[in-house]
């Protein structure tokens, strides 16, 4: 469930320098400095294993996994160390801080004296270049806290949708926070928020050795600051709960609870999340707290007119928020009516046909299997919406034959770009058994070649090519 304050829109008469600064360094440092860990992992990995120096520090592993008592991990290993499938095992070794310290205090007992000699200062070598990699070099750790860290961990992230995802909501919430309390203390406030989340989730586990990055800490911070600079006033809000999307009004710090709240459950109730639920609500604590703070020494630091005026809906979207109003009032008959009005001015949008499907699986109606036809076959896809459409094909068996060999075809070839061709596959099968004998199976056989050649599958992808040369040969020969 995602609750966002949209209240403000982005105005730059009060420009968000700050943001936009934040925003690039953080994608500069992502693509310039962290682009290179990959590389330096692989290197460390091939180095590894081109010494024989698993071979070395296996029974030293087991002994220590044993230790730990992570009998499952090493009933794993085991069974992928007989079968010579060891990347995981490399890579665990080589990221284990603690297990390299082990080493070092326990080696001489298992290894030759010749062979320490070797094998000490060429394994130091890749302990020092696995060291450098950015989320160990400058993430957070409890083991191994550094002031700086509590700084650096704010600017790196684990991986492309980690960025995205976190500068989104920056951008949706830092402008207006920006706006109302000036750009020194904004900057100023972030960073602490970012501060006091990484000592939240460090405080929640004391002898952890997992790093933590990401500004999601420092951005919690922010959508705190944002509700408790508008205090009680209501303020407008989008929610996007399964299906059910749209916006609503509330007085904005009756939401934080809910924040806080919503990052305390999720940390008892998820314990096999990645996420750092309690940097998030430390991050949310402190940014509420800043604010208050700021609002009893110096009230006059607020730029009250900027957020005491209110600012009218974008005629553009308020087609949009009536259908969602609709929706939030449980009128899906009228928010489907006025849903088809406005598919009449916007055709082939996306975002229309979504919400039209999602309202049609409600009431299942006469016209359920045409609007999942329609939504299909929407033109112009992003990304994004190539993997909702997946997800509509998989949950909608029974419309597959409905759509004409042309519109399948299309929409398989958009599926053959994901990371799962499974579906791509599925479609090319169905068209192969319908008869089909449009030139263009020719490609898409050729693209379910290049996405099984992705996945490392040999198999398939030699199957698709193999059925590519087949389909060109039976259309020169007019078969």
């Amino acid at each position: 469930m995602i609750i966002v304050p949209t209240e403000k829109q982005l105005d730059w008469r009060n420009a968000p320098i700050v943001l936009c600064v934040l925003v690039l360094l953080n994608v500069m440092i992502y693509f310039f400095y962290q682009s290179g860990d990959t590389k330096k992992i692989l290197e460390s990995m091939m180095s590894y294993q081109e010494q024989g120096f698993l071979e070395q520090e296996w029974p030293v592993f087991e002994k220590y996994l044993e230790q730990q008592q992570e009998q499952d991990l090493l009933q794993q290993y085991r069974r992928e160390y007989q079968a010579n499938q060891v990347e995981l095992i490399v890579s665990d070794i080589l990221m284990r801080e603690e297990f390299y310290a082990y080493l070092q205090k326990n080696a001489r007992q298992h290894f030759l004296p010749d062979a320490y000699d070797q094998w000490a200062p060429n394994r130091a070598l890749l302990h020092k270049q696995m060291q450098s990699i950015s989320f160990i070099a400058n993430g957070l750790r409890a083991s191994d806290l550094r002031f700086s860290s509590f700084i650096t961990h704010q600017f790196l992230h684990g991986d492309i949708m980690h960025l995205l995802g976190n500068m989104f909501f920056l951008i949706v919430c830092g402008f207006a926070v920006e706006a109302a309390i000036g750009h020194w203390r904004f900057l100023l406030f972030y960073l602490l928020s970012g501060v006091a989340a990484g000592f939240a989730q460090v405080a929640s586990d004391w002898q952890s050795t997992t790093p933590l990055v990401g500004a999601s800490g420092a951005i919690s911070g922010v959508m705190a600051m944002y509700l408790a600079v508008f205090r009680l006033k209501k303020i407008e809000f989008f929610y996007w709960f399964f299906f059910l999307v749209g916006y609503f009004r509330a007085p904005a710090l009756l939401i934080l609870p809910f924040y806080i709240g919503k990052e305390i459950y999720s940390y008892y109730t998820d314990t096999g999340s990645n996420v750092a639920f309690m940097a998030h609500a430390g991050g949310f604590a402190a940014g509420a707290v800043l604010i208050a703070l700021a609002w009893l020494l110096n009230r006059n630091m607020f730029n009250n007119e900027y957020i005491e005026n209110d600012q009218g809906i974008d005629p553009q979207q308020q087609p949009l928020a009536e259908i969602y109003e609709s929706i939030e009032k449980h009128r899906f008959d009228r928010a489907l009516v006025l849903v088809d009005e406005l598919m009449k001015e916007r055709k082939g949008n996306f975002e229309l046909a979504m919400i039209r499907y999602n309202l049609l699986k409600i009431t299942r109606g006469e016209h359920y299997h045409e609007g999942i036809i329609h939504l299909l076959t929407v033109p112009l896809l992003a990304p994004e919406h190539i993997r909702q459409l997946d997800k509509v094909w998989k949950d909608n068996p029974d419309v597959h034959g409905l759509l004409t060999e042309q519109a399948a075809m299309k929409l398989g070839m958009q599926f053959a770009a994901l990371e799962n061709p499974q579906s791509a596959e599925q479609v090319f099968i169905q068209l192969l058994e319908r008869g089909c004998k449009n030139p263009a199976l020719v490609v898409y056989a050729g693209k379910l070649a290049a996405a099984f050649h992705r996945l490392r599958d040999g198999q398939k992808k030699s199957h698709y090519e193999a059925l590519s040369v087949q389909l060109a040969q039976q259309l020169a020969q007019g078969v």
